[in-house]
């Protein structure tokens, strides 16, 4: 027959059992932003929450943006403490195509020689969509406009394809639509 357990001792097991698990599930420290990896680059593209260390002080991004600088605009917020990195949104370097030159790499879709760009993998060729004013692109959306297909070269949110300077997008001529054309 078993012996019932004294309460006390018990109680001290299911304490001990608490704090195991308590500190097995505690996460680690995070360790803080390096500010010589953290520095501002005006070239970059940072994202919402990226943290960056310019002229003594961090700054926390507010929203996507290229080349604003920290302390002068409101698209930064400036930080009481040096951040986490850990799990933080890091900037992109969008510098690929930013002096207008096209890209060489095969993305996604894209096969050297004869182009399958734009089709499927039952060979059905895909037209992208018409660009809209009101649309956020990443790098490598596809559009139309203005007859052609363009190809976001960088991060864009209202730029025209082939207005500005530098360029935030690249005519696409290897795709399947343009097929036939000439």
């Amino acid at each position: 027959m078993i012996k019932p357990v004294p309460e006390i001792s018990h109680r001290f097991f299911c304490l001990v059992l608490v704090l195991l698990t308590a500190g097995l599930s505690a996460p680690a420290a995070a360790e803080p932003c390096d500010p010589e990896e953290s520095k501002w680059v005006p070239t970059r593209y940072y994202p919402a929450g990226a943290a960056v260390f310019h002229k003594g002080s961090w700054y926390e991004s507010r929203e996507l943006h290229e080349g604003l600088e920290p302390g002068i605009t409101f698209d930064w917020k400036e930080l009481d403490s040096v951040p986490d990195c850990e799990g933080r949104k890091q900037p992109v370097d969008q510098t690929r195509a930013g002096d207008g030159q096209k890209g060489t790499e095969a993305g996604a879709g894209q096969t050297v020689g004869k182009s399958k760009r734009g089709e499927t993998s039952s060979g059905m060729c895909v037209r992208p969509d018409p660009w809209l004013f009101s649309r956020s692109y990443t790098v490598g959306s596809l559009v139309t406009h203005g007859g052609q297909i363009w190809e976001a070269i960088r991060a864009t949110n209202g730029d025209m394809p082939g207005m500005n300077k530098p360029p935030r997008w690249q005519l696409v001529e290897d795709h399947c639509s343009l097929e036939g054309r000439q």
